[in-house]
């Protein structure tokens, strides 16, 4: 039976606005932590910012437990076999804390080497490094101890949202940021008021916001936890989740090893795309780093409804109910496709208020609020490009985003960006028509993959 649109638009809405405000917390979190860290001037801020970049990257590695272990859950409780879920959970919260200490351990032991090499440092003679791995190490080496606790939450977040609880993940990330905000005021400033009282202590600096943030992890990591063992479809207490089944982290990693990939493939698509507007100029690349962050504001509902989508699809697939997946399907296509492109449209309305926080010149302004009102006209592609890899691997079809990725940009992106933007000498926005082109012809080809409704056979 094919369920109405009401409560199909209602379901999904339900699941997907705890998320749309969940991915504004998170980053409000570097907003927060970038604002407080830069009173210590350039040197800290950069050496914050290489330390999140890496942190950025390790989030990627265990993206396949994640991610892989959410879409098998979603289809377990849709098929309500809850054995299998607690199973699967042991598993993922074995592999994670696993995983946490291995990758905790590299940060405390060769922290400084690889900060080293995201900076070049490593490569260059000693008189000639700079400073911010030494600067960026005291942060890191408290974050490696707090890691195990960040895989944890993350595990038992995804657990959560993909058993249909996006609330809780909500609220905890809001009291994670207060808690995280009222930490790095305490440890950086020593709990002073600037220019207004002394430090009650010794300010800590950027080792202060480190303090900070492992004690926000853990926090989430004990509640995302106890909130996980609490629901109706694992009620376990923690000895009754640990351990590790072989074939079960067989499958969730085949599942998810495509989801690592995608992200790998999307940050070294960024790399070349940067390497290229920097190759035009500075300015060039400032006006599209500009641009992108404004824009950015625009793709929270994409987000949102993506991972909607992903846990009502899951759970109807899990359950055999191929015409309610049909129905979730083409609802969460539609709202994307309304609600993301109004939005860009109302973010490229308000980028010269945005701009009035950046000192730039006046042909950068201009170079911003182009790109941004241009990316109104391809806003429905990358609605598709949000949402449509969310369809598909709900149904276990995590390969097909991966390989769609590398051809829009390996295939299309960098050859027009090249051509147009470095060989032919249109500059920025050569090397724009590329990232649009990118965009666009993976929304063409997803589309055209969705219709094939391989998503609907590849259970978990």
């Amino acid at each position: 039976m094919v369920p109405s649109s009401g409560p199909v638009r209602q379901r999904l809405m339900t699941l997907a606005w705890p998320i749309i405000i969940q991915f504004y917390l998170f980053q409000l979190t570097g907003v927060v932590d970038n604002l407080m860290v830069g009173q210590f001037g350039e040197q800290t801020i950069a050496a914050l910012g290489i330390c999140l970049q890496l942190n950025f990257l390790v989030v990627l590695c265990y993206a396949a437990l994640t991610e892989g272990g959410a879409v098998i859950t979603a289809q377990l409780r849709g098929a309500r076999k809850h054995a299998e879920i607690r199973e699967t959970l042991a598993t993922l919260l074995t592999a994670g804390l696993f995983t946490g200490v291995v990758i905790g351990a590299l940060y405390i032991v060769f922290g400084e080497s690889l900060l080293a090499l995201l900076t070049t440092d490593l490569f260059r003679a000693p008189a000639e490094r700079s400073g911010l791995p030494g600067i960026g190490y005291g942060y890191l080496w408290i974050i490696g101890l707090g890691l195990p606790a960040l895989v944890i939450a993350h595990v038992a977040m995804y657990v959560l949202q993909s058993l249909g609880n996006t609330r809780t993940p909500m609220r905890l990330a809001l009291y994670g940021n207060v808690l995280n905000a009222l930490g790095n005021y305490l440890l950086l400033f020593g709990g002073a008021i600037q220019g207004v009282t002394e430090p009650l202590f010794p300010p800590l600096g950027l080792p202060g916001v480190a303090i900070a943030t492992v004690l926000a992890w853990l926090f989430q990591a004990v509640f995302m936890l106890r909130a996980v063992l609490r629901h109706p479809a694992v009620n376990a207490r923690l000895r009754d989740v640990s351990g590790l089944a072989w074939q079960r982290l067989r499958r969730i990693l085949y599942l998810g090893y495509p989801l690592s990939v995608d992200g790998f493939l999307w940050q070294g698509s960024a790399f070349i795309y940067t390497m290229m507007f920097n190759r035009v100029g500075a300015e060039a690349y400032a006006a599209f780093l500009v641009a992108s962050i404004i824009r950015g504001f625009s793709l929270a509902p994409g987000v949102g409804l993506q991972q909607a989508a992903s846990i009502a699809l899951g759970e109807s697939l899990g359950g055999r109910h191929p015409q309610r997946a049909r129905a979730y399907t083409a609802m969460g296509i539609r709202m994307v496709l309304l609600v993301l492109p109004l939005l860009t449209l109302i973010v490229a309305l308000l980028t010269p208020l945005f701009l009035q926080f950046y000192e730039i010149s006046d042909l950068t302004r201009e170079r911003v609020i182009w790109m941004v009102a241009l990316s109104v006209l391809y806003s429905g592609a990358t609605a598709l490009t949000m949402i449509i890899p969310g369809i598909l691997r709900a149904g276990g079809d995590t390969r097909a985003p991966m390989v769609i990725t590398l051809i829009g940009f390996a295939g299309v992106g960098v050859p027009v960006a090249w051509y147009f933007g470095l060989y032919l000498g249109f500059g920025l926005w050569g090397v724009f028509a590329g990232f649009v082109a990118d965009e666009v012809v993976k929304a063409v080809i997803m589309v055209i993959y969705l219709r094939r409704e391989t998503w609907l056979r590849r259970l978990a």
